[in-house]
């Protein structure tokens, strides 16, 4: 059975891995240079919070315009040519004038984002359905190893004095190249049935309970990740090069995770696999809160990224296996939830910290994941 079927995923497989690898690499540069964006384009911190929002407001729409999309046109189609252009779109905002132009640039960015989330995840779901076993979380490892290659690629270029648009240029020749090069060999996915999608199409009961629960998976992640370093640094009294790790290894922790994610799910199942990923992501916040020691609270940071690793890639299979005819128009109404998790986390995180200290914030995250566990049964329900 395997020697039949696996063969044949192998190029496809590589194909959405490079596009994910891709995805990584560019939001890896464009975090890590973010903060001289607003000396280059001339923005003061009230304007540069509006071009950045700009980015998630696309994102969202563009959940909705893939819900259309997906009754017209394939998947490997959208992979392909959103894949291509979106590299050029950090050249496209560091050549604008003005924070308008910048807003409208950041939009479209968005817009080309969402189109691709959409696809990608669509793609992992077809991998899994005709290998018969788990593909997304090494394919999300694949990005956070692309995140982090992105990351270190921009440090080298700000030592090596490159100023933003001759980096992103660099970056959006290669990635493009890669884009083109791997999406021909994405899968054929039909396009869903041709029947008028409107708004409230695909937001099945399924849907909703696990959009929440990916909402609440990633505000965590979010608040973890935007907060983490201000813990350490003002509860842990920890020095500023040991505050600035706490992002660095929730994300390592999380990507080397995600690499053994797929065998861990086809072993203990979706419900399973959250729930023992809950356990371990509370025992981290417990490990953070706890401990006076900032290296311990290091390493609860780490705990924390290897449980939640695996979370987004199950729940993002459950919703699209259970989609019937229309995968993405599924991933497409989820993914609006999962996002307003992504938005709402550092915020929701602050207001808790300003009312009850960044201790008390960090340890009421066991509510969302505590909420996680017990409706995990939902992700076993796969169509």
């Amino acid at each position: 059975m395997t020697s039949t079927v696996v063969p044949p995923l192998r190029r496809p497989r590589t194909a959405v891995a490079t596009v994910f690898f891709v995805v990584g690499v560019l939001l890896g540069t464009w975090f890590t240079r973010v903060p001289e964006l607003r000396t280059a384009l001339g923005l003061d911190f009230a304007e540069l919070g509006a071009v950045l929002l700009c980015q998630t407001i696309g994102v969202l729409l563009a959940m909705q315009v893939a819900g259309h999309l997906s009754a017209r046109l394939d998947t490997r189609t959208v992979l392909r040519w959103t894949a291509a252009i979106l590299p050029w779109c950090p050249v496209l905002v560091t050549a604008t004038s003005g924070p308008v132009a910048a807003a409208a640039a950041m939009l479209g960015w968005g817009l080309l984002a969402g189109l691709l989330d959409v696809a990608m995840n669509a793609q992992g779901v077809e991998l899994e359905r005709a290998g018969g076993r788990p593909f997304l979380s090494s394919l999300h490892a694949v990005w956070g190893a692309g995140a982090l290659a992105g990351s270190l690629g921009s440090l080298g270029a700000i030592r090596a004095g490159l100023s933003l648009s001759t980096h992103f240029f660099l970056i959006a020749v290669v990635l493009c190249a890669l884009a083109l090069a791997a999406g021909r060999h994405a899968l054929t996915a039909r396009p869903g049935p041709r029947k008028p999608v409107g708004l409230l199409s695909g937001w099945t009961r399924a849907v909703l309970v696990l959009g929440a629960l990916g909402a609440a998976a990633a505000l965590c992640e979010g608040a973890i990740s935007s907060w983490s370093g201000v813990f350490l640094r003002e509860q842990r009294g920890a020095a500023v090069e040991v505050a600035s790790l706490g992002y660095f290894v929730f994300v390592l922790a999380q990507t080397a995770t995600r690499v053994f994610g797929d065998r861990a799910h086809r072993t203990l199942g979706p419900v399973a696999s959250l729930r023992w990923s809950m356990a371990a992501t509370v025992a981290g916040v417990l490990v953070a809160v706890l401990s006076p020691d900032p290296w311990v609270g290091l390493a609860g940071f780490a705990v924390q990224g290897c449980g939640l690793a695996v979370v987004i890639p199950v729940i993002s299979g459950a919703v699209g296996h259970g989609a019937g005819g229309n995968t993405s128009l599924a991933i497409a109404r989820y993914s609006t939830l999962h996002q307003a998790g992504v938005l709402a986390g550092p915020a929701l995180f602050g207001w808790l910290a300003q009312t009850w200290g960044i201790s008390a914030a960090l340890a009421l995250l066991v509510v969302p994941l505590a909420v996680i566990a017990a409706l995990a049964t939902v992700a076993g329900r796969e169509g």
